[in-house]
């Protein structure tokens, strides 16, 4: 009997960690452009917006020249977003 239980326990424990390592990631390509400049990256996230906005700081960051620069870029709407698959 104590068996089954712990036998129950760890295929539970198993099912549970593969479920969130299986966890949905989105998986976009975003381009931007700022003073002439212009950068496309890939990004992952959990949702498309978490994963628009990690490539849009990726861009702007190499394509800035200075802070103010920066600040601008990533207020600015991309000039393309791709939905990449997996």
């Amino acid at each position: 009997m104590k068996l089954a239980i712990a036998f129950f326990i760890v295929i539970f424990l198993t099912v549970i960690g593969f479920s969130s390592f299986q966890a949905t990631r989105m998986r976009y390509r975003v381009c931007m452009s700022i003073g002439g400049r212009s950068h496309c990256a890939v990004a992952e996230g959990k949702t498309a917006k978490e994963a628009i906005e990690s490539a849009v700081q990726i861009d702007c960051g190499l394509i800035s020249s200075n802070r103010d620069q920066l600040m601008v870029c990533t207020t600015q709407q991309p000039q393309s977003i791709e939905k990449l698959s997996k």
